[in-house]
């Protein structure tokens, strides 16, 4: 599509939602605003490959320039016993030649609108989140109601010693197994696991492979801990040298709470941090959770971070955001920085 102009007439603007093909124009438009550029692949991957859905709303000229959007990444999620959608509001933007002089409430408020209209509903998306910069999180609370629960600490253990690759024996009779997709029986993981939260996102392989080993521009170091009866007792996906730096994150840590395998796997993560290159390992748990602390008293340390975890309600009865806040579990893999 050739290069639009701004003398177009924006009442001939039209919002809606996505409909195939509108990632070309999606892609141009985000690299132009962000500075970046993200693949074809990598943008199919997220919004068209989800197996909970496409989220997407548009502002766009009848020939199909885009000139705002207005997205989320949703995701399935256990809330007490029953399954809701929350959706991650991400790459959010306006074409910044049609920024000025554009009519109150403006194509973004009103793409926003339009969005929020269509999904803000519990059969729909209950929970709109995010973790967004100061410019985003002024707009959104604006415009979505945003309301701040706290900011990100990560916990962070800076690791020392011997590089050396800690091999597949992780103690207390479980050894690690490296795999390039997650095997069927983390369903039943996640289901065990799954009843000592209210509310997490649903972890099962579906999703744990589209998250981690579909993603075509990221990789992840993926492992599943097995018991000496080849049962799984647990489950990690690592990014090593996050944001380019000497350090690892596990984006997904799933093992029971009161596994006595835990420290076991947690020491060998951090070994296999080490032998990767890192020199420091940090992780992201709701602040006091039982993860939290248990990991401080393994000698990991909160260190603030620039990230701040926002939410909105569309049912104040089934999902209060209060009660949210604390029972949440969260980790890295549940936003987009990872």
């Amino acid at each position: 599509m050739e290069a639009h102009q701004v003398s177009r007439d924006l009442n001939d603007v039209v919002i809606g939602p996505y409909v195939d093909g509108d990632e070309h124009e999606i892609l141009r438009v985000f690299t132009k605003v962000f500075g970046v550029e993200r693949s074809l692949e990598a943008w199919r991957w997220q919004y068209l490959e989800n197996p909970a859905g496409t989220h997407i709303h548009l502002a766009k000229f009848p020939d199909g320039a885009v000139v705002s959007q207005f997205c989320g990444v949703p995701r399935r999620m256990k809330v007490r016993d029953e399954e809701y959608c929350f959706s991650e509001i991400v790459d959010s933007y306006t074409d910044p030649d049609y920024r000025q002089g554009l009519k109150k409430p403006g194509l973004f408020a009103s793409t926003c609108y339009e969005f929020v209209n269509h999904f803000g509903r519990p059969d729909r998306e209950i929970i709109m989140y995010g973790l967004p910069n100061p410019p985003a999180y002024r707009v959104g609370s604006r415009l979505l109601g945003y309301v701040k629960f706290y900011k990100i600490e990560l916990l962070t253990k800076h690791l020392e010693g011997d590089a050396a690759d800690p091999g597949d024996d992780v103690g207390g009779g479980v050894t690690a197994h490296p795999v390039e997709r997650f095997s069927d029986d983390v369903d039943q993981l996640y289901a065990s696991v799954s009843t000592h939260h209210d509310v997490m996102t649903i972890r099962d392989a579906r999703y744990l492979n589209w998250r981690y080993t579909d993603r075509p521009d990221a990789t992840y170091d993926q492992i599943e801990f097995r018991d000496a009866a080849g049962a799984i007792v647990g489950l990690c996906s690592l990014r090593h040298r996050w944001l380019d730096q000497p350090e690892t994150v596990p984006a997904e840590l799933l093992v029971g709470r009161d596994h006595p395998a835990v420290p076991h796997i947690l020491r060998w993560i951090e070994a296999r941090s080490r032998a990767r290159g890192a020199d420091r390992i940090r992780a992201m748990f709701r602040p006091d959770s039982p993860e939290w602390t248990g990991l401080a008293s393994l000698g990991y340390v909160p260190e603030r971070s620039p990230f701040r975890l926002v939410a909105r309600t569309y049912e104040r009865e089934v999902v209060p955001l209060d009660w949210l806040r604390d029972n949440w579990y969260v980790t890295m893999g549940d936003f987009d920085i990872v």
